[in-house]
């Protein structure tokens, strides 16, 4: 279940340091308004970088000030009073209209003219909860006997892990490096389901372990370790595979932020196959579009799954993308000055696994994995570089049981020899 951006991220933060965060600059006065936008209280916008006029009115043309209460607007940089409008750079006594050169009415001769532009409204924009759902669609009901797939969890405790192998290069003064293989990593999930609440998963996250340990290996689980490792989080999760009302025991409330969660939420939706609502046979297929964080990115994931058997445990082709459009990286653990924009981020899964429907995670198979991000850094002080990372090579899901009576754990190595990293961690047995 590592996650191949978040090591990329620290690749650069690493070579920075940190990354910084980094906001939208606010935009210049006078300037237009975006595409889309609207004048306050039902008013027309005003084109040309004029002040939108409130309260119903008119738009002033040309960058004039817009006349309140319901008065046409004075073209040519006028300002108007209630009334009319005064043409040619003359301010509009109370009902008529200055003749051109004179002051207005009532008004001594050279009295300053005071334009006011009305107040600017500023409106929050609409939070989206994440993940969100964007689409779930049936794209072929398959063939032969059609019937639901749901998910029957079974009560007790099993470990579910994720093996990942991968060859890492990175752009350097024009050119890849040669790839670096990293030794393999191993994470995942104890996960405990009572009789009485099968709609309910409680999951320890186990610890993350290097087949040997580098600062390659360290920096790729830190994001596990520090945000995960050791914790207890309870999930609501039903017979479809949606999963929801995540709760970690040490932090009930969320008060400690939302990067936990979003690491979390980013590896399940990799681990679950979600299910169509609709009967299917061998052969359906089916495609869930998601938005999520994947810290520190927004990105959209298209999983599509493909049922090849359905008999006993469920047998799946899975094509898994995530794709993040440009944007500004925001870390505020990140120091003041240096700041990072996202250019590109794609990663691709693809492979064969197995689900069995008494359990809630992959439970067998693998899926090959290709990874970029590209990114421009801008520290203080220094010219803004460009950093692209790749990442491949493979996760391998398996599913482990307690070792107890009719099991035994992985024998021990000859002497001299190095113990081959399991498949399961310490006091879990691989399934048979």
């Amino acid at each position: 279940m590592s996650s191949v951006h978040d090591r990329l991220i620290r690749s650069i933060a690493a070579a920075l340091a940190a990354l910084a965060a980094c906001s939208d600059p606010a935009p210049a006065p006078g300037s237009a308004a975006p595409t889309g936008s609207a004048a306050p209280n039902g008013s027309a916008a005003a084109p040309n970088g004029s002040t939108a006029a409130p309260n119903g009115n008119a738009a002033a043309p040309n960058g004039s000030t817009a006349a309140p209460n319901g008065n046409a607007a004075a073209p040519n940089g006028n300002a108007t009073s209630s009334g009319s409008a005064a043409p040619n750079g003359n301010a509009a006594a109370t009902g008529s209209a200055a003749s051109s050169g004179s002051s207005a009415a009532g008004a001594p001769a050279g009295a300053p003219i005071i334009q006011r532009a009305p107040a600017v409204v500023a409106i929050d924009e609409p939070r989206l909860e994440l993940p969100h759902e964007e689409s779930f669609r049936l794209l072929d009901p398959g063939h032969g006997a059609r019937s639901p797939l749901r998910y029957a969890l079974a009560a007790g405790t099993t470990a579910f892990t994720a093996r990942t192998a991968l060859s890492s290069r990175h752009l350097d003064g024009g050119q890849f490096t040669p790839p670096a293989q990293l030794p393999a990593i191993r994470d995942g999930f104890a996960i405990a389901i009572a009789a009485d609440h099968p709609d309910r998963l409680a999951l320890v996250a186990l610890p993350g372990e290097a087949a040997a340990t580098t600062p390659a290996t360290d920096g790729y689980l830190a994001p596990w370790r520090a945000k995960l490792q050791g914790r207890h989080i309870a999930v609501a999760f039903d017979d479809r595979g949606r999963f929801s009302a995540i709760t970690f025991d040490d932090d009930p409330t969320g008060a400690r932020g939302e990067q936990a969660r979003n690491e979390l939420v980013q590896r399940l939706l990799t681990l679950i196959v979600p299910l169509p609502a609709e009967p299917v046979g061998d052969g359906a297929s089916w495609r869930v579009v998601t938005i999520l964080r994947q810290d520190p990115a927004y990105a959209k994931q298209t999983a599509t799954y493909t049922l090849t058997s359905r008999s006993g445990h469920w047998k799946l082709h899975v094509k898994l993308q995530r794709v993040a459009e440009e944007q500004h990286l925001v870390d505020p653990a990140l120091p003041p000055g240096t700041s990072a924009d996202l250019l590109a981020l794609f990663r691709a899964l693809e492979g064969d696994i197995e689900v069995d429907p008494a359990h809630p995670l992959i439970a067998a198979g693998s899926l090959a994995i290709e990874s970029r991000m590209h990114v421009r850094l801008q520290d203080a002080g220094r010219p803004a570089t460009e950093q692209l990372f790749e990442d491949t090579g493979s996760v391998t899901f398996a599913l482990c049981r307690p070792v107890g009576p009719g099991t035994h754990p992985a024998p021990a190595p000859a002497p001299g020899k190095r113990q081959p990293q399991s498949a399961c961690p310490d006091g879990f047995s691989p399934r048979p």
